[in-house]
């Protein structure tokens, strides 16, 4: 569709992209069963290059029927920001824009001070009581042992990190445990590794991969439950205004126990638990990709609603988001790049008939006023 609009196209791809259009230029694209939709964009990915193919398809319909025209043009749209089309022929980035986050947050030791993570250089961040904080040329924080505290009776010195809305990081624990911290997100941990179990407390989002350690668990911490670990891969999104805290498992296996019931599940690779509002845990197969887009640099959604959408958005945009009339009744599947700016990335919503403008107040906040 891309070389089709560009007039590059050659004969037989050209006629492909005509043929398919003419069968459906009389069609009413509700009478159109969404599986012959799917299967018509498919036939159009088959003729992009194998290394594009996985991952070109951004499907997208209504709740009450599909639309064939808006599917094809988000599909395009989609082309266009991965291959680096996304210049100002297509979207003009304007001093109104608003730009996305990146590496932002501030750590703070043991003894108080806050070091601004994102305005100090590579090389040696702090010292502290056994350990050395270093930042790498790559903008990650890894800690560095002076010594074990096997048998000392010192109260463990503890750190967090707190990103902003708009900010996201990675550390490297002192065990070796690997996290990356989404937005409006802190964790709090031990600033040196010992000899006991390992705990951390989190309130936001984050994404683990828990270095192996024989008998020593890894306990992550939320306000409302707790994720026992030996060594794997999860993701705990557990934000406030979100309706349920979600656990996916990647790799390995955890136990989450819920606070308020101590009730508890086990999961396996593939699963998600979610804990909602009234304290009920349940459990279900999910595609993962989903739970750990942010970290890989997409916005990624399967039959999401908006509201749902743009609170993530909201949160890497450091904005205000609100609705004008009526939410829309939508359901979204898809995904995006999280480093495209706010106007590129709503401009996918022209599709669904929406609208959007950009305010600042008069304090300097952004607001997204979303409308029909």
């Amino acid at each position: 569709m891309q070389r089709y609009l560009a007039g590059k196209c050659n004969e037989s791809e050209r006629a492909l992209v005509e043929q398919w259009y003419q069968i459906h230029r009389a069609t009413d694209p509700a009478d159109i069963p969404y599986d012959e939709i799917e299967q018509d964009l498919l036939t159009v990915g088959e003729q992009l290059p194998a290394a594009r193919r996985q991952r070109w398809f951004f499907k997208t319909r209504y709740v009450a029927a599909a639309t064939l025209i808006a599917a094809t043009l988000v599909a395009y749209l989609l082309m266009v920001q991965r291959n680096g089309l996304s210049d100002s022929t297509h979207h003009p980035i304007t001093a109104a824009d608003i730009m996305p986050g990146g590496n932002k947050a501030t750590l703070t030791l043991a003894d108080g001070r806050h070091i601004v993570l994102d305005d100090i250089s590579a090389g040696n961040a702090g010292t502290q009581r056994d350990s050395i904080v270093f930042k790498n040329e790559a903008g990650q924080l890894t800690y560095l042992s002076e010594g074990t505290q096997t048998g000392n009776k010192r109260a463990i010195p503890l750190n967090t990190i707190t990103t902003p809305r708009g900010g996201q990081y990675r550390v490297t624990l002192p065990d070796g445990t690997q996290v990356w911290i989404n937005a409006a997100s802190s964790l709090t941990y031990a600033a040196i590794d010992n000899s006991g179990e390992r705990v951390v407390q989190l309130k936001g989002e984050a994404y683990f991969e828990v270095a192996k350690s024989n008998g020593r668990p890894f306990r992550v911490i939320t306000p409302r439950q707790t994720v026992e670990v030996m060594g794997t891969h999860f993701n705990v999104n557990s934000y406030p205004d979100e309706p349920a805290v979600k656990t996916t498992l990647l790799e390995g296996s955890v136990k989450i126990v819920g606070h308020a019931t101590d009730e508890a599940v086990m999961l396996r690779p593939g699963q998600q638990a979610s804990l909602n509002k009234e304290s009920q845990l349940s459990v279900r197969q999910i595609d993962i990709n989903d739970a750990v887009a942010w970290k890989n640099g997409l916005f990624r959604f399967e039959n999401s609603d908006i509201e749902a959408i743009m609170r993530q958005f909201a949160r890497w945009y450091d904005v205000e988001v609100e609705f004008e009339g009526s939410k829309p009744d939508i359901k979204l599947w898809g995904e995006a790049y999280r480093n495209a700016s706010a106007s590129q990335v709503l401009d996918m919503l022209a599709y669904f008939d929406l609208k959007y403008r950009i305010e600042t107040n008069n304090s300097g906040k952004r607001k997204i006023i979303i409308y029909t």
